[in-house]
């Protein structure tokens, strides 16, 4: 008898696989948006409380969100370049599978005389 394993229990392996098909798939855009509406509340609210305060503590925290979102932007391309490394390693795969598999098949046909 086989239990399921629970997520947390997969190996590093398995769960970049599992993150790779998904971002693959549409995940990542819509991690995308979501992160950046994060960002962009985030610097509105702190506009509003410079609004409120008036003073240079809340352009400093204007900025540091902006470099924040850089870093973010940033790490998403590094995210989407990671995935279309997968996809191609993935695909790459599927054609060596695939290769093997009419080989097997020509040689079988071979073996029964077709």
């Amino acid at each position: 008898m086989q239990f399921l394993v629970p997520p947390f229990a997969m190996s590093s392996g398995d769960l970049i696989g599992l993150v790779a098909v998904f971002l693959i798939f549409g995940g990542g855009s819509a991690l995308v948006k979501l992160l950046e509406n994060r960002n962009r509340t985030r610097i509105e609210l702190a506009q509003l409380r410079s609004q409120q305060q008036g003073g240079e503590g809340l352009q400093r925290e204007v900025h540091a969100l902006r470099d924040e979102l850089a870093m973010v932007r940033e790490q998403l391309r590094d995210l989407k370049d990671t995935t279309t490394q997968y996809d191609i390693s993935f695909d790459t795969a599927l054609q060596r599978m695939d290769r093997r598999m009419g080989i097997i098949e020509q040689d079988n046909q071979q073996r029964l005389g077709h």
